[in-house]
């Protein structure tokens, strides 16, 4: 049974809503502001707002709320307070969102590091093939305006001294903490006549060979494109928003997986949007899904920004299909603890 997205709300570096986000991703005077200077919840409120027309009419009973981050939601975090301060916790996005809708919409929330916002989509999906309700508003924000997550991403070597990403680039150095969301409106595709884009196949796999790292000959990710490629029943993809985090050892990774799996003809067009939005961590996954769902309908792929030096491996994934031919994506995020996720939308 499959699952369509009948719309979504967006906010990230590269702007507020949809119009704005494609606008500035092909505005050559665009320039990147990382942060955001909000918290979760105003993340939570700004993006909720647009959607809540799809939701009139609709039993909060037969709503499910999967909004997610990354980590608990330190900026609600005081050591000096005798109470327990509830919206610390990594529940409270999806259960604020929830009690928004009305008593019996089911609050859900997922923790995979920085593939939490795609799993959380997945879970969405779960909940309306299995018929446990009729609608599910899914995704997931990130606020990363804490020092103590920036000063523990520096002491590990992959923040970007240049504080530019450049993601697939010879001369990358890491990456940007940024900062975002997206939330989407899903519902089975048989009970809709008008959707931006199917949901159609997804997977999610496991790496175990270390907690920051992963089996040089990415056998997880390689597993995880093909399940949900199998999944999907399609055997070509027009184009991959790659997780391209800038990183030495992830862009090479993904590099030598995108040679083994799509080394044939009919190449796909491969890219990371997190040279436009740097990386949100917990809501890289949805604010990536929602840019290919933006790609799919402009019928256009998403170039990377102000790529110069290309590493020769990705060249050959560098020639854009012609024009209106832009059918398939394939977006992944992977994330500490061996989470790995790859999902098909057409």
């Amino acid at each position: 049974m499959s699952v369509s997205i009948i719309d979504f709300s967006i906010v990230s570096p590269l702007g507020i809503g949809q119009d704005e986000h494609w606008a500035n991703i092909f505005d050559p005077r665009f320039i990147p502001q990382y942060k955001l200077g909000k918290n979760e919840f105003e993340l939570i409120d700004e993006l909720y707002e647009p959607l809540k027309p799809y939701l009139e009419g609709i039993s909060p009973e037969r709503v499910a709320v999967v909004v997610s981050n990354s980590k608990y939601n330190f900026g609600k975090y005081s050591p000096s307070s005798s109470s327990i301060e509830l919206d610390f916790f990594a529940h409270a996005l999806s259960s604020y969102l929830a009690a928004k809708i009305g008593s019996g919409a089911i609050p859900y929330a997922i923790s995979a590091a920085c593939a939490t916002g795609l799993i959380s989509v997945m879970k969405g999906c779960e909940f309306l093939q299995d018929q446990t309700v009729d609608v599910v508003i899914a995704g997931s924000v990130e606020a990363s305006n804490i020092k103590l997550m920036e000063a523990a991403f520096d002491q590990m070597g992959v923040l970007s001294q240049s504080e530019r990403m450049s993601p697939f680039s010879t001369d990358r150095d890491g990456f940007v903490l940024g900062e975002g969301g997206a939330l989407f409106i899903l519902r089975r595709t048989n009970d809709v006549q008008n959707a931006y884009a199917k949901i159609a196949g997804f997977s999610y796999v496991n790496d175990a060979t270390n907690p920051t790292q992963f089996d040089r000959r990415g056998f997880s990710i390689k597993r995880a494109i093909r399940q949900a490629m199998e999944r999907a029943d399609i055997d070509q993809i027009h184009y991959v928003n790659a997780h391209g985090t800038a990183t030495l050892e992830n862009d090479q990774l993904e590099a030598d997986v995108f040679n083994e799996v799509f080394g044939g003809e009919n190449k796909p067009y491969i890219s990371s949007t997190k040279s436009y939005t740097g990386h949100l961590l917990g809501a890289t996954g949805s604010v990536e899904l929602g840019l290919c769902v933006l790609a799919l309908k402009h019928r256009q792929v998403i170039p990377p920004w102000q790529l110069e030096n290309p590493m020769p491996q990705m060249t050959s994934f560098m020639n854009r299909p012609p024009e209106g031919q832009l059918t398939t994506c394939l977006t992944l995020n992977y994330g500490f603890g061996g989470h790995v996720a790859a999902m098909v939308v057409c």
